[in-house]
């Protein structure tokens, strides 16, 4: 047997058994590293999360230093996360994706909160996200991705305007037709006169002054929007931002991104466009933690599940957030999650996802030899069930994959649905 079939084989033997133990994330077949540099030598290469001394692991948590007579390497790789497609069609959809109003480009689903009159579930994230800065109307169609990401209200509509808090502009665009009027005498004379300069007509309202930049939307179908916000978790709470807080969040554009609390009862200016400018009190400022598209990510605490503020806006050295209660509470929203409500809606939209997948594929996976039947059950790793829903495909007898023909191996996973291979034995009527 060459090296490298001694080092799969070692692997093969091995492998449930290793990656049954804490801290173990992956396993595989490489060049042993010695010093940082990869030598001439296969090995086992076991992933772990982090590297630990000896002296501090449990018996259980020890690596052998060989399998099957060949040595192992130990690689640390840190916490494995998928590299999801934010701006893709998620159905559900956890906070952290595209979302956006039917006529703007896109934001963020930040995350669900409760109404507190009806309690109702809601999708939180900005007003310039979801109510299009004040020119929308309840009942708008709100889509998931946004349009710019692909969103079209025909196919993509996830939710519908609820209630949003109107912005209070510092500056716009003047309508008065005595201030346009002579604005355009001023400009033909300067004109006349060679002058390169020209009067534009504004409203100005030095004296507005806004809290928050935030709306809600109520999903079509409550299964649609989950609790949980991607590489976060579900926010059970809320907590008060204080200096050099550790905190994080997770957007549409940036991803999982971390920093800390650097500014508090901030007063800004922000730029919306179209020579408008809003004035905010009292926000929370970090480093820069964000790009265009994050607006409407939830800012929450790095040490616990509690979130802290509503994120709207930023630049390259900068991200402005509104502190989350006052969000919370202009709206007349709550977070009120818990862990186990999180669960139930999840686990009600995987099953659901589960079963629209069977049926779309159980006519090609009963045409494999050796398949007697599908169906939507609990995903097994190393023979113990996990909390994981997916597609159990049933056969006569579990075979090698090596002794497969392709058209026979059965998929890991269909459509992002994890596949589990039950040995049934042969059915027979009773």
């Amino acid at each position: 047997m060459s090296q490298i079939d001694q080092a799969r084989q070692a692997k093969l033997v091995h492998k449930a058994a290793i990656l049954s133990r804490p801290n173990v994330v992956g396993l595989g077949v490489g060049y042993k590293l010695r010093r940082g540099a990869a030598t001439d030598e296969l090995s086992v290469v076991v992933l772990v999360r982090q590297k630990v001394p000896l002296a501090g692991l449990t018996d259980e948590a020890v690596i052998p230093q060989e399998l099957e007579g060949v040595r192992t390497d130990v690689v640390e790789v840190g916490d494995l996360r998928a590299l999801y497609d934010r701006t893709g069609r998620w159905r559900p959809a956890p906070g952290g994706v595209s979302l956006g109003h039917y006529k703007i480009t896109a934001g963020t689903l930040g995350c669900i909160v409760r109404d507190q009159a009806t309690g109702a579930r809601l999708i939180l994230s900005n007003n310039h996200v979801l109510a299009n800065c004040n020119d929308a109307r309840p009942g708008d169609p709100i889509l998931q991705p946004g349009p710019i990401d692909g969103g079209s209200p025909e196919r993509d509509a996830i939710a519908r305007l609820e209630r949003f808090c109107p912005l209070q502009y510092s500056q716009e665009p003047g309508q008065c037709a005595l201030a346009k009027g002579y604005a355009r005498l001023g400009n033909l004379m300067a004109h006349l006169w060679g002058s390169s300069h020209r009067l534009q007509v504004v409203r100005a309202r030095p004296m507005s002054a806004n809290q928050v930049d935030a709306a809600v939307a109520r999903p079509l179908d409550e299964v649609d929007a989950l609790d949980q916000i991607m590489d976060v978790g579900v926010v059970t709470g809320v907590t008060p931002a204080r200096l050099g807080m550790a905190v994080r969040k997770s957007g549409r554009t940036t991803a999982f991104t971390s920093g800390e609390i650097v500014v508090l009862e901030a007063t800004v200016t922000v730029g919306y466009g179209d020579e408008r400018t809003v004035t905010f009190e009292d926000q929370i400022i970090t480093g820069p933690m964000s790009r265009g598209g994050d607006s409407g990510s939830l800012l929450v605490d790095s040490e616990s599940p509690n979130a802290v503020g509503l994120l709207f806006a930023g630049s390259d050295l900068a991200t402005i957030y509104n502190p989350i209660q006052t969000v919370l509470t202009t709206l007349k929203v709550d977070i009120l999650n818990t862990v186990s409500e999180a669960i139930k809606i999840t686990r009600q939209a995987a099953v659901r996802r589960a079963q629209a997948v069977k049926q779309a594929y159980q006519d090609s996976l009963l045409n494999k030899s050796n398949v007697v039947g599908v169906g939507v059950g609990l995903r097994h790793i190393a023979g113990k069930p996990t909390q994981d829903i997916g597609l159990v495909v049933m056969v006569n007898k579990k075979v090698a994959v090596d002794l497969l023909q392709p058209e026979d191996v059965l998929p890991a996973e269909i459509e992002g649905v994890p596949v589990d291979v039950k040995e049934v034995g042969r059915i027979k009527a009773g």
